[in-house]
């Protein structure tokens, strides 16, 4: 078996998660594989080498410029990885403003580049399929739809199967009524950005407001930042722990798009789409997207499946309103098994276990 040498990389918690999972299959099928990475604190502990940390950038501080600069210093240590031991293998994960400039100095030096978890250059951007098409060797996708959308480009391309399938559990009993003995429980979640945190918390707040003078609910805020905690009323419980086992307690969610709608979809859990930005970053991004929704359910389905609530018209009255219509019984069994058929759309477990083996393989 060879002994292969592979340099992986990823850029944000998400991504270097099914990242430090793939490299934990890669491992089982040739425990001789040398693995450099860069990445954050999951890939450091399964890396043979770690190089740099450029998950946390966030975290350290750094102002916009400071990220600048210090991802260039990142890439300079790449390059000299590269010359040095010539990777037998580079392995992508997401992030692609990055990601794209080792892309071309992999391709450059003939080193064959695998991209796993494609960039969303459906949503946006769609002249990124040609840039990646020129120094990619093979995508591997997590969606469906976006193996076409790269054939049909020129690019080879592999539906794996989505990771999540492999973490998610699946709520399998969820309540048949909610009563003042069996209170609702309503799952806040700002999410991971700060750009959009600092906007979201209020109307988290003040719709949990709303609705706890219209109904008996517990609350729980979901947050990676203990800060948050310190903001919240008495009445809003906070959990940072992240952990699926206390978020499938969950009977509706308020959330933004991205990963955390589809977790929640996963597990079955009903919910409220929002996303606010300030006004300049909201038309900024607005003019870029070419999609009609931003909830990747929705883009899944091909119609609106979970309500979205974005910028002006996410009105804490109007999200309230809908989430005590969800939780009427009639609407809400519905809505429960509608999202637990997602589960079949996005592929069988075995996911990471299926890219490794892609990757070995060719």
């Amino acid at each position: 078996m060879l002994n292969y040498k592979i340099f992986i990389s990823a850029g944000d918690l998400s991504g270097e998660i099914h990242a430090s999972n793939l490299i934990k299959e890669i491992k089982k099928i040739n425990h001789s594989c040398l693995i450099t990475s860069t990445g954050g604190n999951n890939l450091k502990t399964v890396s043979d080498n770690f190089i740099e940390d450029i998950v946390n950038i966030n975290a350290f501080g750094f102002l916009p410029i400071k990220q600048v600069f210090y991802l260039k210093k990142v890439f300079k240590k790449i390059k000299e990885h590269f010359l040095e031991n010539h990777p037998d293998k580079v392995i992508l994960v997401d992030y692609y403003g990055f990601h794209i400039h080792v892309a071309r100095l992999a391709k450059k030096m003939g080193i064959p580049v695998y991209y796993y978890v494609s960039p969303q250059v459906w949503a946006s951007r769609s002249g990124r399929i040609k840039e990646l098409s020129k120094v990619v060797k093979k995508m591997l996708v997590i969606f469906p739809f976006e193996e076409k959308l790269y054939k049909d480009n020129g690019v080879d391309a592999v539906f794996v199967g989505n990771p999540l399938i492999d973490k998610i559990p699946q709520k399998n009993n969820f309540k048949k009524c909610f009563d003042t003995s069996n209170p609702p429980v309503i799952g806040l979640f700002p999410g991971s950005r700060q750009s959009a945190t600092k906007h979201h918390i209020p109307i988290l707040i003040e719709t949990a407001k709303i609705l706890r003078d219209k109904i008996n609910a517990r609350f729980v805020m979901f947050g990676i930042s203990d800060k948050i905690n310190s903001d919240l009323p008495g009445y809003i419980k906070f959990d940072g722990s992240g952990t699926f086992n206390k978020r499938i307690a969950v009977d509706f969610a308020i959330c933004p798009s991205g990963t955390v709608c589809l977790e929640n979809a996963l597990m079955g859990i009903p919910m409220a789409i929002i996303y606010k930005l300030s006004y300049f970053n909201y038309f900024f991004i607005k003019s870029l997207i070419k999609v009609k929704y931003i909830g990747i359910i929705n883009i899944l389905a091909g119609k609106s499946i979970v309500p979205e609530f974005i910028q002006f018209n996410a009105k804490p009255k109007k999200i309230a309103f809908f989430a005590l219509e969800q939780l009427k019984q009639e609407n809400y069994i519905q809505k429960v098994k509608k999202l637990l058929s997602f589960r079949q759309v996005l592929g069988t477990p075995g996911v990471s276990q299926r890219v490794a083996e892609n990757i070995l393989d060719s």
